[in-house]
């Protein structure tokens, strides 16, 4: 994954070859695979290459259809959908060696007023007394934690351990997350972030109850994800993630996300996963 906010940046920078068609480049990585959350925010920034002035994106709704391969750039294929008097939509379709891998659609809007409310931020320790994601998975996950060290352009921390869920909720996490450093003053950048971030921890959500985690053993892979983009945020300022999972079955995982920053609820995320339990020694 990127190693710093640098490369992250230039990883959410497309090459647009044609109308309607851009270019998303490879990020450093020892994954063989492309995390999901890179797709996601390619996707998004390639959506806005063909938006009129003045749209923001307020929902997207994606689908996995393959593991894309990260020693190589992603196609992003944009269909405008429609363009009208408030909203726009798009279909993005993603292609890596001639094989759709991902698809979305998304919708965007001319800002307008309206009603305004908003659920309150939970109650949790502030980020500068939260351990950090790598440190805490380390101790649950021993060697296989250095798959997490990867995202170094990310400061993620615990705000709630992964053995202390409410009685109301038998999955839940929250952690506070932010860009490891200060992004340009790029609206559409701090979304694509923002996207980008939305997919790291909401599927391990469903692996809490049963006392489980990422490694050997588990096969993990987002299905679908959606996001509902509420405010303006800036994502190199702190971000409280708060998640949990209501259900799972049929090796699937189902996980819910409110992203709150200090001006309120952000964005809200929902995702299916693949959540696979097979014999480590086979």
């Amino acid at each position: 994954m990127p190693r710093t906010i640098d490369d992250l940046v230039a990883v959410l920078d497309l090459e647009q070859i044609e109308p309607d068609l851009f270019r998303g480049p490879a990020a450093q990585t020892r994954m063989q695979r492309t995390y999901g959350g890179q797709v996601l925010a390619q996707s998004v920034v390639a959506a806005y290459g063909t938006l009129p002035e003045g749209r923001v994106l307020h929902s997207l709704h994606a689908q996995f259809l393959e593991a894309g391969r990260a020693d190589s750039p992603i196609l992003y294929d944009v269909l405008p959908t429609r363009d009208g008097q408030h909203f726009s939509t798009r279909l993005v379709t993603a292609r890596q060696g001639g094989r759709r891998i991902f698809t979305m659609g998304c919708s965007a809007q001319a800002p307008e007023p309206g009603l305004d409310h908003a659920d309150p931020m939970p109650d949790v320790p502030a980020p500068e007394d939260c351990p950090v994601m790598s440190d805490v998975l380390e101790g649950h996950l021993g060697p296989n934690a250095r798959m997490f060290g990867q995202w170094e352009e990310l400061d993620v921390r615990y705000a709630s351990g992964l053995e202390d869920s409410p009685p109301h909720h038998r999955a839940s996490l929250a952690v506070w997350v932010r860009a490891n450093g200060r992004l340009p003053d790029d609206p559409v950048l701090h979304q694509a972030v923002l996207a980008y971030l939305s997919d790291l921890t909401i599927l391990s959500v469903s692996l809490i109850p049963h006392g489980l985690s990422y490694g050997p053993g588990i096969v993990a892979a987002s299905l679908d994800h959606a996001m509902w983009f509420h405010r303006p945020v800036r994502a190199d300022d702190w971000m409280l993630y708060d998640q949990i999972s209501p259900s799972a079955s049929g090796a699937r995982g189902f996980s819910l996300g409110r992203i709150f920053s200090t001006d309120g609820l952000a964005a809200t995320a929902a995702q299916e996963g693949l959540i696979r339990v097979v014999d480590a020694r086979a």
